[in-house]
């Protein structure tokens, strides 16, 4: 039959509804008078459940709470915790314990835990001394709620619980441990059982976090999971102090189009008793108790709507088919197919579909076998579910895991990345995973599988679906560590001296051609500085070349020290070292950094190889860019000039470039103003 035929069918059985309701408006009025009262009723049986579990827990939490200001109870939580407890304590405690649970129907468990999460007294007496993993959650609940607990799933013994909670202090009122009770919510379960009205009406119990019970539902479940329920936190919120922050004190009635919510909080937890009443239903049932000819056309009612849902299902299996197959499909069943074996159009739409699955199936096995083939770890995100996928060699050189699947907790923001390279990082991935960019290529280090910083290559493209808008990103991450090590460590080799760590002269000279083109475009005060050690020959004919070599690395950490974020320095060869100076403020301040040089190295440190405090002299001359020189060379050339008039008027000082009115006298003893 096709599939017009079928509407047809439909739509001249749904023409017959109207004329049937027309004849059920005066039975309907009489049941939305009693589904009215029926409400009215149903709320003083929330408020009458409530004041039970309420008087409940009130009733436990004066029995606990005199059971933890209990003199010979603290006295014995004091005595373990000071290791001098008697066995008569222990027996006391514990038979205190006993009868406190055997008294009681809603007790079903109790145990004391020291301030270090131990079992020193329990009902069970198999428990003691062991360690219990809840001990930081028991401490949290005796902080909050009266010391009552969200509701817990059931275990062996019964059914849902809750625990009460409550810190016990010793003689000194210094906290030393918590009581614990394992309360049975079996009886309040039971107790939402409201005769009469199962049928259009659900009653819950709901805690903090949002999860209920029944008395039909034992194990607690979401109320986002369940759709009708999902309503309840919108409607009652001031009655769930999950949702609507701290807990009311009276009974909230809320109606919509097709539900009326009650909700009464339970004061002495963050508990409350919520009703859901399905007024059509409850119309439905109190219509069909109406006599006479009103049962008839109830029934003539029910009849047409069985005969509509039976045509409906009828009409509607084939695409319910549909969906549940591309869900499987979309959810990695990669056997699924359709099987209409009908002659009209859902038979070519099986057929077709089926084709499209096993072209799907062929590139999935063929990008999965390319990717396990790879040593490259390759990712994919799903920007439109914000869901990462990572292929399986990832745990071979990784040691990150993720929690989930999402992409806020993947290895993309959670995996540690050095410090030096956490910005370029963020902002390199925030522009892809945002509408800014569609490649991503990068370097960084990440910790590897044995927890050291590994460089890694990062390179990704987005992927855009039929409308143009982002769908996904795929990358990978390559190991590059070895060759990127390599190269860094040949350019180290090539640009710095291997004794002082300083620029190596063809590396200074050509970063000093650099700041001089840059000087000379910001128009900026910046100096050249050449130092030659006096009487450095001494060192090593006097102590050997060790002492030599420590001499030359005590003057480059000087240099280092001087230059640090105001310029940089190198090592030209032998004892002759130079610094650059940049931006300078006043042409004396160049002089104050060759004077807290000078006085740096008079200071002279301690050296191990001679266990001897010596003393370093040098002569130092100052050029300026432009000024004394318009490239690197006429430039140290004018401050190697003015360096030897230094040498040959006394040593141990420094001069301007540019005559013999430049040179001034220094002490050794003095100190200088290092700011500049």
């Amino acid at each position: 039959m096709k599939i017009r035929i079928k509407l047809a069918s439909l739509m001249l059985i749904i023409l017959i509804i109207p004329i049937i309701m027309a004849s059920a408006v005066y039975s309907s009025s009489c049941a939305k008078a009693i589904a009215k009262v029926q409400i009215s009723t149903l709320g003083s049986a929330v408020e009458d459940r409530a004041v039970y579990l309420d008087h409940m827990l009130e009733s436990l939490i004066a029995g606990h709470k005199s059971f933890t200001t209990d003199k010979a109870v603290r006295g014995f939580a004091q005595h373990f915790a000071e290791g001098s407890y008697s066995p008569e304590e222990s027996d006391y405690v514990n038979a205190l314990i006993q009868d406190t649970v055997r008294l009681s129907s809603d007790i079903t468990d109790m145990f004391l835990l020291s301030d270090k999460g131990v079992v020193i007294a329990a009902y069970n007496k198999n428990n003691i001394g062991s360690t219990d993993e809840k001990f930081s959650d028991y401490i949290s609940y005796a902080s909050s709620n009266n010391g009552i607990s969200e509701i817990f799933p059931p275990t062996a013994s019964n059914k849902c619980h809750l625990y009460s909670c409550r810190r016990i202090y010793d003689l000194n009122n210094k906290k030393i441990g918590v009581s614990v009770q394992k309360i049975s919510l079996e009886v309040p379960a039971d107790m939402l059982k409201v005769p009469g009205y199962s049928s259009f009406s659900t009653l819950l119990i709901v805690d903090k976090n949002g999860r209920y019970i029944s008395s039909s539902v034992s194990n607690p479940r979401k109320l986002e999971d369940v759709v009708e329920f999902r309503a309840i936190a919108e409607n009652v919120s001031e009655a769930i102090p999950y949702y609507g922050g701290t807990a009311g004190t009276e009974t909230i009635t809320k109606t919509t189009k097709d539900f009326t919510y009650f909700g009464c909080p339970v004061q002495n937890g963050s508990l409350s008793v919520v009703a859901l009443f399905e007024e059509d239903l409850a119309e439905k049932y109190a219509s069909a108790s109406i006599s006479g000819g009103t049962i008839a056309v109830i029934a003539v009612t029910i009849l047409a709507s069985a005969a509509i849902i039976f045509v409906c299902f009828i009409f509607t299996e084939p695409i319910h088919k549909l969906i549940d197959v591309i869900s499987r499909k979309n959810k990695g069943d990669v056997n699924v197919r359709l099987d209409f074996t009908t002659n009209d159009e859902f038979g070519k739409i099986s057929t077709e579909f089926n084709a499209m699955f096993d072209s799907i199936f062929e590139s999935e096995q063929r990008y999965r076998t390319v990717v396990s083939m790879m040593d490259n770890v390759v990712f994919e995100i799903n920007l439109k579910t914000f869901k990462v996928y990572v292929s399986n060699n990832f745990n071979q050189k990784f040691s990150f895991r993720a929690k989930d699947d999402s992409i806020n907790e993947s290895f993309l923001y959670k995996m540690k990345v050095h410090k030096d390279d956490m910005k370029r990082y963020k902002e390199e991935l925030n522009a892809i995973v945002s509408s800014q960019g569609d490649k991503w290529e990068g370097e960084y280090r990440m910790k590897n599988l044995y927890g050291d910083f590994s460089w890694i290559r990062v390179k990704g493209k987005k992927f855009f679906d039929r409308t143009g808008n982002p769908a996904k990103i795929i990358g990978m991450l390559m190991d590059i560590d070895k060759e990127k090590k390599s190269a860094i460590n040949l350019i180290q080799k090539a640009s710095f001296d291997a004794l002082t760590q300083l620029y190596n002269r063809p590396t200074f000279l050509r970063t000093l051609d650099e700041e001089m083109a840059a000087s000379s475009s910001r128009r900026s005060l910046d100096a050249l500085m050449f130092i030659d050690l006096d009487d450095f020959k001494h060192f090593n004919d006097e102590y050997g070349h060790k002492c030599g070599d420590e001499v030359l690395k005590f003057v480059a950490d000087t240099i280092k020290e001087v230059t640090y974020e105001k310029g940089f320095g190198g090592r030209l060869g032998g004892d002759e070292f130079v610094m650059c100076l940049t931006n300078l403020k006043l042409i004396g301040d160049a002089g104050k950094a060759a004077a807290e040089v000078i006085s740096i190295l008079n200071e002279g440190f301690f050296s191990e190889s001679t266990e001897l405090h010596l003393n370093i002299h040098c002569s130092i001359g100052i050029a300026f860019f432009r000024e004394n020189g318009s490239n690197s060379a006429e430039l140290l050339e004018a401050a190697d000039s003015a360096m030897y008039k230094i040498k040959k008027s006394g040593k141990s000082n420094f001069a301007y470039a540019g005559g013999e009115t430049n040179i001034h006298a220094v002490d050794s003893n003095a100190t200088f103003d290092s700011t500049f």
